[in-house]
């Protein structure tokens, strides 16, 4: 490969990373506005995946400052809470679709949610120190005021 070849095909790679890289921050700024003005969770994309899955409830937990032992601990929580679920693949097969297992497995997870998400919650609480409790009570109450205020706007005109 002669000299002009490797500096050409330098020149590609690096504009096809730098494209990369721009679009990836322009996604990542999107995903701010629709959440606000509020801060990601943690820079970990398991966690970030978690926040985007459960609403932005997750989203507060990484305003806490949690130690490595912590967010360790919420990920247990929620990959087991994923093992518990069902898949609504199990109502496909190489011969065809079971509707009847297809609506079966999604009534269990519509019915189950509530609950699941509660555990989830309940458990991801737990780990939190009394000082990060006080924190995330504090957290909510300013989401609850950020909300109320949103909806005021959007009667007002």
């Amino acid at each position: 490969m002669t000299t002009k070849n490797k500096v050409i095909s330098g020149l590609v790679l690096s504009v096809i990373l730098a494209s990369g890289l721009f679009a990836a921050a322009d996604m990542d700024k999107r995903g701010e506005e629709k959440r606000g003005d509020s801060k990601c969770m943690m820079k970990d994309d398991k966690m970030h995946k978690m926040d985007n899955q459960r609403g932005g409830m997750f989203h507060m937990f990484g305003e806490l400052n949690l130690t490595s032992e912590q967010k360790t601990k919420l990920e247990q929580i929620m990959q087991d809470s994923r093992k518990n679920m069902k898949s609504e693949d199990e109502a496909f097969s190489k011969d065809g679709f079971d509707k009847a297992k297809y609506v079966q497995i999604m009534s269990e997870k519509r019915d189950n949610m509530l609950k699941s998400q509660a555990e989830i919650i309940e458990k991801s609480y737990a780990v939190l120190t009394p000082k990060q409790k006080e924190q995330f009570k504090v957290l909510m109450d300013l989401r609850k005021e950020k909300m109320n205020q949103k909806i005021e706007e959007k009667i007002k005109g």
